[in-house]
């Protein structure tokens, strides 16, 4: 997203009453700016549109390192740049294609896509990276991506959480906790977290945090002394 700066556009917005402080508080929460904040929004509601001759332009210019070899770091751009232009022709993004040529591509890259789901699922992750937590989790709740001065309180997730602390917490101390919290003792409970290294928790949720593809990468990379489909590198030893 361009970053509007000193001699950008500028525009004269009327807010209506209580908005500006809303969206202050939100941006001071997040570490922002009003004006990033707005920017923000209006660039994803509101997305530039591609001319199909300068999208085309664009791609030839850059067919060139196809015979570079797959190392050239520019085959990713150009391959980026071609998914954006047929997205763009098959949403409308791209003008100056007709009607018919538009549904041929769109029939096209919809049977593309299928056969490349985890492609597909990647991208759909991707796309939902200008997204603050807080904006997914109103979005699943409502199908809106509503921003409060005041965060909602978090929604209890029993089993979500309990699978998260089995990732956490390494297994035996998580046993020796239940096992304590069954006699009522938290305290003892409490000691045994607090054994725990703090390096291990730390590692385990900077793992927790990557892609269900990633963390599968990280599995299956030789690099990583992890060739079993189900090894969990930051296991403790129990």
């Amino acid at each position: 997203m361009a970053k509007a700066g000193r001699g950008a556009d500028q525009y004269m917005l009327r807010l209506p009453d209580g908005l500006r402080d809303r969206i202050k508080a939100y941006s001071e929460r997040m570490g922002t700016s009003i004006n990033s904040e707005i920017v923000r929004v209006l660039e994803r509601e509101f997305p530039e549109q591609w001319p199909i001759d300068d999208r085309l332009d664009e791609l030839a210019k850059m067919l060139d390192i196809l015979s570079a070899g797959r190392g050239d770091p520019r085959l990713d751009t150009f391959i980026d740049r071609f998914k954006e232009t047929v997205d763009g022709i098959v949403s409308g993004r791209v003008t100056g294609v007709d009607a018919e040529t538009r549904e041929s591509v769109r029939e096209l890259w919809q049977a593309y896509r299928s056969r490349e789901s985890e492609a597909a699922y990647e991208e759909a992750q991707d796309a939902q990276m200008d997204y603050t937590e807080e904006e997914l989790e109103a979005f699943d709740l409502t199908g809106n991506h509503e921003k409060y001065a005041v965060p909602p309180p978090k929604r209890p997730t029993p089993m979500k959480d309990s699978f998260y602390l089995m990732d956490i917490l390494p297994r035996g101390p998580l046993s020796e906790m239940a096992e304590k919290l069954s006699k009522c003792d938290t305290e003892g409970a409490a000691e045994i977290v607090r054994n725990i290294p703090k390096s291990e928790i730390e590692k385990r949720l900077k793992f927790q945090d990557l892609s269900v593809f990633e963390q599968d990468r990280l599995r299956r990379d030789p690099n990583e002394d992890a060739p079993e489909a189900n090894y969990d590198p930051f296991k403790l030893t129990e």
